[in-house]
């Protein structure tokens, strides 16, 4: 029998794979041998860990570099390293300069929807600012991103530098732009990227959601000479690493007694005030390597002997601050000394007025204006501001949903309550044509304050449209506000993208938008984290020096503390002259930070805090060790992290995450008792219910009895709560995946006896999950009795108090007591209930005998 002969179309699938096959393994070798990765649409894929060399970055060329239309700043494609080489083609570039990398901010790296900006300001010396200076851009974008219709625009001090295409979904891309002679001054600079973006396939309201560029911070900044006219006058200049914080190494040969580590705590509070804007990292050990941060010598003459380079300063014959140059590839290390304690404790006062106390900051007029504006414009209360002030500009969008976003601050000391409201006064206009769902939507720290609906299908002018903000939803510190325009039209449907009414201008804001904000009570809510995060009130109040507890003073944990109080040292614009205990002190706030095995029990329940619940959560991640590695806990640099916009300093020691935690074990449910048989008389009258025709009117007479006879034993019952002692706070259920646990315990004397208590499972994750709580990012979220911190991704877990107290910071003004007596009843409505109720009873009684003495008695 012959054999069969095969089917065309088998053999042409046939040799339709073999080609498949042989392309495949062509393109693997190119890649080195490393299988492809998935890539979903909205951009989470699987992680890919990026290789950063010492010596440059490891960059992706593309084969024609881009040429913008901008003559003056022409846009570079950066070539990678020659380590790099053999990978992308054989050829050997040479390593690229380094960047003088952007400070992290509360606005994080990451461009947002249709259109979004960020802004960031960058101090530079005078030999900086000379010879030929770049800006580099590094980012990855959403795949849902069109690079036909996106764009990302680069501005220094208010002049556009270069454009590129946004195209970058798979692989992080880095531009040049050439920034003209004399542009950047000795100072501050403002560096600002503008994205415009739309979509490929969909133009609805939720495709622009999946709109996003990230910027990456490790390969982004102002391409620069060193700053070799570095001095104390110029600390701001003081590089940050890739997180965008500012490392500060404490260079210790010993471990510090508790005088000489109060000291070393002071100085870097002052560092961190001279950096303004700069986020710390401290770190105890060796001098810091590289060109990022500095290294801090904190001691007398005798404790500091020894120090490299420490002749160079002269005699030390009282307070002396001194600044030694960068060597042998190490960091510029400075130096605060004298012959005694007191000596250096006067050098540490006089680094801090170098900071906050130094006025407007030098620099250009938008690097001064953009240093301000970053860290939030101060509310006072009874003002009103236009959003020009703010930094926004008049503009015109054609997309479907604009958002405008603004950050302000409000004091410390402020209580958020339902006792007035801030008044948004809109200006603007909305094109015809739009859909009738249509609407102006404000937020307030991410939740829905009020929405204006834009009902006119002609299109109407906003002359002064008002819009009020509950001030309940507003904090202390800082507060962020985004107006989001939904702006759909029927062409939506089709998503034409080259129809002329895809171009059109749906939305006009104008910058005259003004804020218009009411008098504020001035008091303190207690317990309420927000105030700490705000201003550090419980350790800035008049009375006893406060304490910093640290019960097992160890390497990372005397990190973390440091760390923390330059923290909080920022958010109080002053040093805060912590005294060094191993135990709390009564009388005197408290700042408790160790491990959770070093704290004593009733420490722990002072905040409402179970300490078997947490010994059993934390029982597996207590005995982890953390492992050294290239990353560590300062952060994993990969595409999924930047995908995911989480906060490079989140991140938790190699060894702790793969651990399992221990859930809470679970009571084992009681076996259900059987119920006793009804009798013949239940029944009866149960059948005779039911046949009963019901009485509505009877109906809604017993619901409205049931109803107030409940409100009214409400009402009772707290006011004899608050005439009797306050009752423990209930205990706070602790999450399983909390790496940290930050809670404030409410003192008996106001907050000048309260104590906040930092606390993890071991002192790695504690150094760890406290240097990605005082991101700017996760920092500004604090809030409440207690927070749970999730330091792998930087999510907090709010646990709201059930009972706050107010504590008068303010002198006794009648207008300040109405506002705060007023905030409290909105706190308290069971109280105003009460209050409202004996009140009206009383106006009944006055009346009733007031007119029985009037008229003629009837016979």
């Amino acid at each position: 029998m012959a054999p069969r002969r095969p089917r065309p179309i088998l053999l042409a699938a046939a040799l339709a794979g073999v080609c498949a096959g042989l392309f495949a393994a062509a393109f693997a070798g190119i890649l080195g041998g490393s299988p492809a990765q998935a890539q979903s649409f909205l951009g989470t894929g699987p992680a890919e860990r990026l290789t950063v060399p010492p010596s440059g970055d490891a960059l992706r060329p593309l084969p024609l570099p881009e040429r913008p239309p901008v003559a003056s700043a022409p846009a570079r494609e950066a070539r990678p390293p020659a380590g790099d080489a053999a990978g992308l083609g054989g050829a050997v570039p040479a390593t690229i300069e380094a960047a003088r990398r952007f400070p992290a901010g509360t606005q994080g790296f990451r461009l947002a929807g249709e259109e979004d900006v960020l802004r960031y300001p960058v101090f530079l010396t005078e030999a900086q600012t000379r010879g030929q200076t770049r800006l580099r851009v590094s980012y990855l974008s959403a795949i849902s991103v069109a690079p036909e219709a996106s764009s990302l625009t680069a501005s220094v001090n208010g002049t556009k530098v270069g454009w590129t295409r946004i195209q970058a979904p798979g692989a992080v891309k880095v531009v040049e732009f050439a920034l003209p002679d004399g542009l950047l001054r000795p100072g501050y600079n403002a560096v600002t990227l503008t994205a415009s973006q739309r979509h490929r396939v969909d133009c609805s309201l939720g495709a622009t959601y999946e709109l996003w560029t990230q910027i990456d911070p490790s390969r982004s900044g102002l391409v620069v000479p060193t700053a070799s006219d570095l001095d104390l006058r110029s600390l701001a200049a003081l590089e940050p690493d890739e997180s965008g914080a500012l490392p500060v190494g404490i260079a210790l040969a010993e471990r510090p007694g508790p005088d000489r580590l109060e000291r070393i705590v002071g100085a870097v509070q002052a560092v961190a005030l001279v950096g303004r804007l700069a986020r710390p990292a401290v770190t105890v050990g060796p001098p810091l390597a590289g060109r990022t941060g500095v290294t801090l010598v904190v001691g007398t003459a005798r404790e500091i002997q020894g120090t490299e380079g420490l002749e160079e300063i002269g005699p030390i014959t009282g307070p002396k601050l001194a600044l030694l140059a960068p060597r042998a590839g190490r960091a510029p290390t400075l130096v605060v000394t004298g012959p005694t304690g007191p000596d250096v404790r006067q050098a540490i006062e006089q680094l801090a007025r170098a900071g906050e106390g130094a006025g407007t900051p030098a620099g250009t007029p938008a690097g001064t204006r953009l240093a301000t504006l970053t860290r939030g414009y101060q509310l006072r209360g009874d003002e009103t501001l236009s959003l020009d002030t703010l930094g926004l500009v008049s503009h015109e969008f054609s997309g479907r949903l604009m958002r405008i976003a603004f950050e302000v601050r409000f004091p410390a000391d402020f209580v958020p309550a339902d006792y007035g409201k801030v008044m948004l006064h809109l200006a603007g206009g909305y094109a015809a044509g739009l859909e009738p769902t249509a609407q102006i939507i404000v937020d307030i720290n991410g939740r829905n304050a009020a929405s204006l609906p834009l009902p006119s299908a002609r299109g109407e002018l906003l002359h002064d449209n008002a819009i009020p903000l509950p001030l309940s939803l507003w904090r202390p510190g800082l507060n962020r506000v985004e107006i989001a325009a939904q702006l759909p039209v029927a062409a939506d449907a089709t998503c034409d993208t080259l129809a002329s009414e895809a171009k059109r201008s749906r939305f006009l804001f104008l910058d005259r938008t003004r804020l218009v904000v009411p008098p504020l009570a001035r008091a303190v809510r207690s317990p309420d984290l927000a105030v700490v995060k705000a201003g550090a009130v419980p350790f800035v109040a008049p009375g006893r020096r406060p304490r910093l507890v640290l019960p097992a003073p160890d390497r990372d944990s005397v990190e973390a503390a440091a760390t923390l109080a330059a923290r909080l040292a920022i958010a109080a614009r002053q040093v805060i002259d912590f005294e060094i205990g191993t135990d709390a002190r009564e009388g005197g706030a408290n700042l408790i930070v160790a491990p959770a095995r070093a704290l004593d029990p009733r420490t722990l329940e002072s905040a409402g805090l179970d300490p078997e619940q947490i010994r059993r959560i934390w029982e597996a991640r207590a005995e982890s060790v953390a492992t050294p590695g290239q990353f560590g806990a300062a952060g994993v640099l990969t595409l999924d992290r930047l995908r995911r916009n989480v906060p490079m300093r989140c991140a938790l020691p190699p060894a702790t995450v793969p651990l399992r935690v221990a859930a809470p074990a679970a009571p084992r449910p009681a076996p259900p008792r059987a119920a006793p048989p009804p009798s013949e008389r239940d029944l009866l009258a149960r059948w005779g219910a039911s046949l009963q025709a019901p009485n509505p009117v009877l109906a809604s007479v017993t619901a409205a009895w049931e109803t107030t006879t409940r409100a009214a034993g409400e009402v009772w019952s707290s006011l004899l709560g608050r005439l009797r002692a306050p009752a423990a706070p209930a205990a706070i259920e602790v999450s399983p995946r909390a790496s940290l646990i930050i809670a404030e315990a409410p003192g008996t004397q106001g907050f000048a006896d309260a104590a906040v208590i930092v606390t993890a499972p071991n002192p790695s994750m504690l150094k760890a999950s406290v240097s990605c709580l005082v991101d700017p990012v996760v920092w500004t979220q604090l809030l409440g009795r207690a927070a749970m911190l999730d330091a792998s991704d930087g999510t907090l877990a709010i646990v709201t108090p059930e009972r706050t107290r107010i504590i008068a910071t303010q002198g006794w003004s009648l207008a300040n007591i109405r506002l705060v007596s007023a905030a409290w009843l909105s706190l308290n409505p069971a109280i105003y209930v009460g209050l409202t109720l004996v009140m009206a009873l009383f106006l009944g009684l006055t009346t009733t005998s007031l007119v029985r003495q009037l008229g003629r008695r009837s016979r």
